[in-house]
């Protein structure tokens, strides 16, 4: 069997590897497609907190397969870029028919951010109104078809104004307007939920504009802006706000598993869709060099098991590899 191996010190490689041990209980599933999202790159670098203390274990937190019975199912358990896994029955949840490998495996990750920050960490529902940072990036766009999937009312902040007039919100803010500008946008809305995966100096402002404007919820997914922020004392005394991060860590392993059968329905449902192009496997350090950034910055990729795929360049910026067998 083959698999992508973390090295940290360099790309991922793609090597022989043991065949993967068996057990009451286990599902053997042959992969198809595995995402290589920031989430994915972050562990594998060495990057993210929940990464191993060491290199030489396989990449890969999710994918899309088929096990022995010919179930297509989505898995998300650490290790997924390999050939074959085995995996509790429970991790499994089975693809609807209308999303093809790639897909599923795409758009689960990138769904599930936001669709965990709504419905669990935050409650979103219909008449509140939700601010998506970083509404422009591959899993912020989704994010304001979830929003209004829930019945709030939605405003997009980004950069790129031409993407901002594409994702369906109500309102959109302009992140690349003078600081003065956003931050008149911003207090000139009553905002009840932010889903923010920008972090830096787009927060700040926004935690700013709600001071004295409660109740509110700040749920803080991704950093794309900066890892760090000046938040004054006086603020959180001052307003009635709930800061909250969503992520692992913040919710169980229970609450993922009973999300995803909604989530795949929303992705199907709103018709969700992610630009990917397959290519091959064993061309994942390659893949990995490149980082197929596109104009936002954002860098995603979909390693699996048949073959890989790189993503057309537009504002999310997947790249996919489904791993050859």
């Amino acid at each position: 069997m083959k698999a992508a191996i973390a090295t940290y010190a360099d790309t991922p490689i793609w090597v022989d590897a043991p065949e993967p041990a068996g057990g009451p209980g286990l599902v053997t599933v042959a992969m198809r497609a595995v995402p290589l999202h920031n989430l994915a790159r972050a562990v594998a670098d060495g990057r993210h907190y929940v990464s191993p203390a060491s290199p030489g274990f396989v990449i890969g937190v999710d994918g899309v397969g088929v096990t022995e019975d010919g179930r297509r199912v989505y898995l998300s358990v650490p290790g997924t870029a390999a050939q074959t896994v085995t995996v509790p029955e429970e991790a499994l949840v089975e693809v609807p028919d209308a999303l093809d490998d790639l897909q599923a495996a795409a758009a689960m990750n990138a769904v599930m951010s936001s669709w965990m920050a709504m419905t669990v960490r935050a409650r979103v529902r219909p008449g509140r109104t939700v601010l998506v940072l970083g509404a422009t990036g591959g899993s912020g766009r989704p994010a304001v078809a979830v929003a209004r999937h829930l019945g709030a009312r939605v405003i997009a902040a980004g950069r790129n104004t031409a993407v901002l007039a594409t994702v369906g919100a109500d309102a959109v803010i302009d992140l690349g307007a003078p600081e003065a500008e956003i931050a008149e946008a911003l207090r000139a809305e009553k905002i009840d939920v932010v889903v923010d995966y920008l972090w830096g100096r787009p927060a700040e402002l926004t935690l700013a504009a709600l001071e004295k404007r409660g109740p509110a919820e700040f749920v803080q997914i991704g950093t794309m802006a900066g890892a760090e922020i000046a938040l004054p004392g006086a603020l959180l005394r001052s307003t009635d706000i709930r800061l909250l991060g969503s992520g692992f860590g913040s919710f169980t392993a229970d609450e993922v598993i009973a999300a995803r059968p909604n989530i795949l329905e929303a992705i199907v449902e709103l018709g969700i869709e992610i630009d990917v192009t397959a290519v091959p496997a064993e061309s994942v350090a390659e893949i990995w060099r490149k980082g197929h950034r596109g104009p936002t910055g954002r860098s995603h990729a979909v390693a699996g098991t048949r073959s890989a795929a790189s993503e057309s360049a537009d504002s999310s910026a997947y790249t996919s590899v489904r791993c050859a067998l």
